[in-house]
C-alpha cells in the first residue's frame, strides 16, 4: 500500500479517522469474551514478537508500513521504555495484541487487533478495554488516542467508538492497495 498524491488508476480513496478518549470516565468496557484469553506483557524488548503480531494481525488489512524493516529497525522500535507490547493468547494460540507508545502526557494505541480466527467472540472489545485501562494507568497520562482507516477491519471503528473513543479528525488520502 503506497500513499499517492491523488486519484489515479489503481488508487483507492482511504478515509482516516483520529480518535481519542475524552477522559477515563468515558471508557465503556467490552463484554466478557466467549473464550478465555491470557494477556502477556513483554517485560523486555521483543522485536521478533512485535513483528510476528504485526504480520499476523495486519496481514489481512494491508499493514505494510513495517514489512520492509530490518532486524535493526525492529529492535530500535521495541527497545524503548515508552513502548508497551501486550499480547493476547487463547488456548496457547496467538489471538491478538496491542502496542502503546507513551508520548509525554499522551498515549497512542499504535497497533491493535485480533487474528482472524478470533473475530466475533467478544475478544476485541475486551482487549481494547484492557488497552485503554493500561494506557490510562501510565504515569502522567491525560490523553489516549489512535488512528484507523477504512482499510481496517469492518468492526474496528465501531469497537473504538463503543469503548468511548470519539472521532476528533477525519481526512482522506489516496493509496495504491496491493491485493
Amino acid at each position: 500500500m503506497t500513499l499517492v498524491d491523488g486519484p489515479r488508476p489503481g488508487a483507492t480513496e482511504v478515509t482516516v479517522w483520529d480518535l481519542e478518549l475524552p477522559g477515563p470516565d468515558a471508557v465503556r468496557p467490552g463484554r466478557e469474551p466467549d473464550v478465555e484469553p491470557v494477556l502477556l506483557v513483554a517485560g523486555r524488548p521483543a522485536p521478533e514478537l512485535s513483528r510476528f503480531f504485526y504480520e499476523l494481525v495486519g496481514g489481512p488489512w494491508n499493514w505494510v508500513d513495517r514489512l520492509g524493516w530490518s532486524p535493526e529497525q525492529w529492535s530500535a522500535w521495541s527497545d524503548r521504555p515508552e513502548l508497551h507490547l501486550v499480547t493476547c493468547w487463547v488456548d496457547g494460540v496467538p489471538a491478538g495484541y496491542y502496542e502503546l507508545e507513551q508520548q509525554g502526557t499522551s498515549v497512542e494505541i499504535v497497533y491493535f487487533g485480533l487474528a482472524e480466527p478470533f473475530f466475533g467472540c467478544g475478544l476485541g472489545g475486551w482487549l481494547l478495554t484492557d488497552a485503554l485501562g493500561r494506557a490510562l494507568d501510565l504515569d502522567g497520562v491525560d490523553r489516549v488516542w489512535l488512528h484507523t482507516c477504512s482499510l481496517d477491519g469492518p468492526a474496528a471503528l465501531g469497537n473504538y467508538q463503543a469503548r468511548g473513543m470519539t472521532i476528533v479528525r477525519r481526512s482522506s488520502e489516496w493509496r495504491l492497495v496491493t491485493p
